[in-house]
């Protein structure tokens, strides 16, 4: 079944990109309008987090949303055959600012979300770092054995070394002795309420992933933020910044926090361009019925 699916997906990633977004086009047409593909979730994390939007605003996010979804969707199949120099054409980005970790000779992580399109920003990144050191990515296994392998090629084939979470702490100890830098998906929903960080976002009490602020604190690591933003069809900008060069020097939950501040402010500004239909918010804070914030009232 792989194999079938790996050659389908090789072959559409062959098609020039205007037909990809005819595809695209498409998709959006299944996917939203007839499939409604996790229409409600998307509606109620909308409402919930963006509270003083018209319902005529909400649904003009919703409606972008699903376009870059959409494009997201094909754009991420490309990376089967894209080289990259067409790819490099397609993302601009302030690649100098992650050359302070190369004349500090520290280690570092790099924090980035769901924004479209992570998937290229992954890849490049790992383009412009190669020359002074290594770069692995920390992902989630899919549920979909061939979907899962099928994402792995993907990224792989651009010389990304991919980490599953669960070996992180290994994969951590055996690095040690080379300069590395860390991509990682922060804003993902954790597997263990257990053990998070519970952060005020989007007027919501929100699982974090304590993880990235461990390795940094633990590991002295330089921490930079990235934020993706769509330019138009098919290109895209990355902003870099470095957010913390000294992370032992931080208090507890600072950098998590500061992070957190970060993304939703982000959101805020290009609520279309971040993963709404992600059940972000399926772990509920322990005390949520003493500290829910109340929705404010929405006009028409």
């Amino acid at each position: 079944m792989y194999y079938l699916t790996y050659i389908l997906f090789y072959a559409i990633s062959l098609l020039p990109f205007r037909v990809l977004y005819l595809i695209s086009d498409i998709l959006y047409v299944i996917l939203y309008r007839i499939a409604k593909y996790r229409l409600q979730v998307v509606r109620e994390n909308l409402r919930n987090s963006l509270p003083e939007k018209t319902v005529h605003e909400l649904l003009h996010i919703e409606d972008a949303y699903y376009h870059n979804l959409c494009d997201s969707i094909v754009e991420t199949v490309k990376l089967l055959s894209i080289n990259a120099t067409e790819l490099d054409k397609r993302i601009q980005c302030n690649w100098t600012e992650l050359e302070k970790m190369k004349q500090s000779g520290k280690s570092a992580i790099v924090m980035i979300s769901h924004q479209f399109n992570w998937e290229w920003a992954t890849v490049l990144t790992r383009r412009y770092t190669r020359t002074y050191t290594d770069f692995a990515g920390l992902y989630m296994p899919l549920t979909s054995k061939v979907f899962d392998r099928l994402f792995l090629k993907l990224r792989t084939r651009h010389d990304v070394s991919m980490v599953k979470v669960q070996d992180m702490k290994t994969e951590l100890g055996r690095r040690q002795k080379t300069q590395h830098l860390w991509g990682i998906i922060a804003d993902q929903n954790p597997s263990d309420p257990k053990r998070v960080s519970w952060n005020d976002f989007l007027l919501r009490k929100t699982a974090f992933y304590k993880g990235p602020e461990f390795i940094a604190k633990r590991y002295d690591t330089i921490v930079f933020f990235g934020e993706a933003i769509k330019v138009k069809r098919g290109y895209y900008e990355l902003k870099i910044r470095t957010a913390f060069e000294h992370p032992r020097d931080t208090k507890e939950g600072e950098i998590t926090e500061t992070y957190v501040r970060f993304l939703e402010q982000n959101i805020k500004s290009r609520p279309t361009n971040w993963v709404w239909s992600h059940r972000r918010w399926k772990h509920v804070f322990p005390h949520s019925q003493l500290t829910e914030i109340p929705p404010a009232s929405r006009t028409k």
